[in-house]
């Protein structure tokens, strides 16, 4: 057991404001996860706890629930932990849920979507949190909950949380700043989110939430107080026996005064915050019980709900996840909606190429950019080239502020590299940020350092470097053998000579 005294991830100054109205919560997180408490909801663990299992009743049958994962990524996933992956959850279904299951971020944005602040201790909390998500094991026997198929759809399943990783660095580097992330969810967790199986969380309230206990007890719940039959009208209380809570937290003390001085602090927190109204224990042992009274913002005015209108069933049928459909027509109104996806099968009509059709028409609905500007959809976009090089630039030139150039091709590019480009101009731009810098990383092979990526990334994003005609001269350079006057162009535009 560890000895040390604990240091506090540093997280970005919230509010103390209480939570949303459940009718008000805009961000969903998977119901699965919370219910079945995959992630400890201990702050610290021996590296020497790398194995629970538990059996429990569900809807009638038994159910049971192991988790395996070695000392050398630290023991079973647990505290901050669940905070990334509630972050990456709401990443997914923000970025249309698709199929393929994957996230696709930098590892400055999760960290910012998590509630962490920008530092070294943060990127190798984010570097051993993603690590253990991937080698731990979970197997489910007839406990995993699939929405929609009826009272036997209780699955078995065997999965790590994180499917796979790409990322921009190196694995034996770690993450920094500027790491681009893909990060593939499991199926049965995107699988269940794409099918709804969800409930109101309110990620505003969860990250300003200072232990990562409370946190992790806001989430479990925030799952319990849904109610499933009658989501408008949340559960007032909640009742269990304290040795049964303590394994759903997968908590290692099994002596009630232990859990109970274990859970103190955060249900202080959640009381103080308005969540809860009341914790109350009663009786002793093992048939001790703890009741949790929620808040009064627990029996909200009914939210208008979304009917099922043909505009919801079109958005469905083109593989938006029916949460994220609903969401859209919140925020955005009917006839934007409406309007934008006629702009998008318009753009199918005329043969835009596309992968991931739901992300696509996802992202054109959300723009407000004109990045999707109608009856040009085929047309490229306006273009910048880094800054063409000079004979003998000066010392002071190149530590200036490069100045970019739009230029406009001067030939036809052919069908099939015309289809990639409208393809790549498709995609949310986080996701060409991450593909220019990721293909940078690759054909620099250690030429341009981290510094040089982030400014480029950050370029890609403010829109002021085009990412894929970034991509296009770089393979023109590495193509004529001139990758060191391209990498001269990249720090010159960096501002590092």
């Amino acid at each position: 057991m560890c000895i040390l005294p604990v240091i506090m991830a540093k997280r970005i100054t919230k509010s103390n404001a209480a939570p949303k109205p459940s009718g008000e919560i805009r961000h969903f997180d998977e119901t699965n996860l919370a219910r079945l408490g995959l992630i400890s909801a201990q702050e610290r663990i021996a590296d020497s706890y790398t194995t629970w299992k538990t059996t429990f009743d569900t809807n009638g049958h038994a159910g049971e629930l192991s988790c395996f994962s070695p000392e050398q990524v630290g023991g079973v996933p647990h505290g901050v932990d669940g905070d990334f992956v509630t972050a990456l959850n709401t990443m997914y279904v923000e970025q249309g849920a698709p199929t393929d299951g994957y996230v696709h971020t930098t590892a400055y944005q999760l960290l910012q979507r998590a509630g962490f602040e920008d530092n070294g201790a943060n990127y190798e909390r984010l570097t051993n949190s993603l690590r253990r998500l991937t080698v731990a094991k979970y197997v489910i026997g007839r406990a995993w909950r699939r929405r929609g198929e009826g009272p036997n759809g209780w699955a078995s399943v065997t999965f790590s949380y994180i499917s796979q990783i790409r990322q921009s660095t190196p694995e034996v580097r770690g993450i920094s700043r500027g790491t681009t992330l893909s990060i593939q969810l499991a199926d049965p967790v995107a699988e269940s989110i794409r099918n709804e199986y969800t409930h109101p969380l309110d990620i505003a309230f969860q990250i300003s939430l200072k232990r990562p206990l409370a946190r992790a007890l806001y989430r479990l719940l925030s799952s319990r107080k849904h109610n499933e039959h009658d989501p408008a009208h949340p559960h007032q209380e909640f009742t269990v026996l304290v040795s049964d809570w303590a394994q759903d937290c997968k908590l290692t003390e099994t002596e009630t005064y232990r859990i109970k001085r274990n859970l103190q602090e955060a249900h202080d927190e959640l009381l103080r915050r308005q969540f809860l109204k009341k914790v109350e224990y009663e009786g002793r042992g093992s048939k001790a019980t703890v009741r949790y009274v929620f808040g009064s913002e627990g029996d909200p005015s009914p939210e208008p709900q979304v009917l099922e209108s043909p505009l919801l069933q079109a958005l469905v049928q083109h593989q938006v996840a029916r949460s994220v459909a609903v969401k859209l027509l919140k925020d955005y109104g009917e006839l934007h909606v409406t309007t934008r996806l006629e702009h998008f099968e318009g753009m199918i009509r005329t043969g835009y190429p596309v992968r991931q059709g739901a992300a696509l028409l996802v992202d054109i609905i959300k723009d407000d950019g004109g990045k999707y500007v109608p009856q040009k959809v085929a047309a490229p976009l306006a273009q910048t080239v880094l800054p063409a090089r000079t004979a003998g630039p000066s010392r002071e030139a190149r530590s200036g502020a490069a100045t970019l150039t739009p230029v406009v091709p001067q030939v036809a590019a052919p069908a099939e590299e015309q289809a990639e480009e409208r393809e790549f101009y498709a995609l949310p731009v986080e996701v060409q940020a991450a593909r220019a810098v990721s293909t940078l990383k690759f054909l620099l092979r250690g030429a341009g350092n981290e510094g040089i990526l982030t400014r480029i990334q950050e370029a890609v994003l403010s829109g002021t470097l085009d990412g894929y005609d970034l991509i296009r001269q770089a393979g023109r350079a590495a193509a004529e053998l001139k990758m060191q006057e391209f990498v001269d162009d990249l720090r010159l535009f960096a501002g590092r000579p």
